[in-house]
């Protein structure tokens, strides 16, 4: 793990993230850790959008209440009921 000061990110940001393709930076203020600079992938990216989704949180708690309200089918129900249709 690397340390690198506010200033040295300021004047050396590509090196350091060139660092954080190799192992993670601290990123410390007045000797105290602040961030931590990492690598990301497009896939993890997508999924931490998607973690942070306020948006997303919001459509999901109010699927999940019209669920509860209005009554809904269990996905093995749902499964099983199209298994019976088809066969």
């Amino acid at each position: 793990m690397k340390f690198a000061n506010v200033r040295e990110l300021k004047n050396k940001t590509s090196e350091i993230l060139r660092n954080a393709e190799k192992e993670a930076v601290i990123i410390t203020s007045n000797g105290k850790p602040r961030a931590i600079v990492t690598a990301i992938s497009e896939e993890d990216f997508e999924d931490y959008l998607l973690e942070k989704s306020a948006a997303l949180h919001d459509m999901l708690a109010e699927a999940q209440a019209e669920y509860h309200s209005k009554g809904g089918v269990t996905l093995e129900d749902y499964l099983s009921k199209r298994k019976k249709k088809s066969g």
